[in-house]
């Protein structure tokens, strides 16, 4: 998102919509929501690209609806907006993903009064919330509800269950896990790095920005995504290379976007994938321009290792890397071919033309 400029426009409302885009740029999402509003309360309400940029910035939070409601305004200001247009595309494939993770879960369900008990507020000067399970201890570092908590820790029983069904593997001990509301502000050097919203380093550290509660949906993938990571740390004792491990995270974790699907098409198309040498590299340590589609191109290729062969032989895979097999005997051994024929397999599936 660049910074705006907007012809014959109050002053105070054009410094509002700049500083909002410079907020957009540091990941302070909610602040970014803020001054694009302030702004439009000063002028600018015929601009349609500034009603398709807090679109974007409400997108980030998980306001979907609120998003849609941006970009509804955006196209009537301007019917034929490409940017608007792609954006309330993106945006209702998104939401409609995500709402089906956790489509068969009643999370009206009031937590039991045991559950509330056992809740504990720490004091201090940022006062957390702490769960200590059979299988977690989970630290809320921002306020939430009992409501939110309560969901949040039935969302992490089920990411138990059924990813370690899936990979053959339970941890022997209580994970620890923490969630903090960020937006975007400076934290410590233990915290995450800016471009992640998870990361497992022996726990699970997850991060969301919200003005309020957490999307739920969200925080469900990213703890799938995290999970896997934790999981596949155990079983290949670190020798899963960095494609598959990148890979399998995030394809279980959620569905790929069909605008993933589709930048994926075009960089096949246009013979500007990346080759597996670059993705045995730690994606952070990848050129920013690089990491999207390293993600993208990872997911795709263990979505059709899962697709094709099941879940029983990635779960013998993961045990021979465990044992120290290279990953392209391993993966002879496992799925009777290497990866080379695997790849031109999974790419010749692509569909040509998919239907956005």
């Amino acid at each position: 998102m660049k910074v705006v400029h907007v012809g014959h426009t109050n002053s105070l409302a054009l410094s509002h919509f700049q500083q909002a885009a410079l907020s957009y740029g540091q990941a302070c999402y909610v602040e970014a929501i803020h001054h694009y509003l302030a702004g439009l309360k000063l002028g600018a309400a015929q601009h349609h690209y500034i009603y398709a940029d807090l679109a974007k910035a409400y997108e980030m939070v998980g306001e979907w609806d609120t998003a849609l409601a941006c970009l509804d305004i955006a196209l009537r200001l301007c019917p034929d907006s490409p940017t608007a247009l792609r954006r309330k595309a993106r945006i209702l494939d998104e939401k409609a993903c995500y709402n089906t993770l956790i489509s068969l879960d009643d999370l009206n369900e009031p937590p039991p009064l045991q559950f509330l008990e056992q809740l504990q507020l720490c004091p201090a000067k940022f006062p957390k919330q702490v769960v200590h399970s059979e299988f977690f201890d989970l630290t809320c570092h921002s306020e939430m509800n009992s409501q939110t908590i309560w969901n949040i820790c039935r969302l992490i029983y089920r990411t138990y269950s059924e990813l370690g069904e899936m990979l053959g593997h339970y941890p022997a001990l209580p994970v620890s896990i923490s969630i903090a509301n960020t937006n975007g502000r400076a934290t410590s050097q233990h915290s995450m790095p800016r471009w992640a919203s998870g990361c497992y380093d022996g726990g699970i550290r997850l991060a969301y920005c919200a003005a309020g509660e957490p999307v739920l949906s969200i925080l469900y993938a990213l703890l799938r995504h995290e999970w896997v990571h934790l999981l596949i740390h155990h079983v290949a004792h670190g020798h899963c290379p960095v494609w598959l491990d990148e890979g399998l995270a995030q394809s279980i974790a959620r569905p790929m976007f069909k605008s993933e699907r589709r930048d994926l098409q075009q960089a096949g198309q246009m013979k500007r994938l990346l080759p597996f040498a670059l993705l045995n590299k730690p994606f952070n340590q990848l050129p920013t321009k690089y990491r999207k589609l390293a993600y993208i191109q990872s997911t795709a290729v263990a979505e059709f290792l899962i697709q094709q062969f099941g879940f029983p032989k990635i779960r013998k895979l993961l045990h021979q890397l465990g044992n120290g097999t290279p990953i392209a005997i391993a993966i002879e051994h496992v799925f009777g071919c290497n990866l080379t024929e695997i790849l031109f397999l999974q790419q010749s599936e692509q569909i040509p033309n998919p239907v956005f």
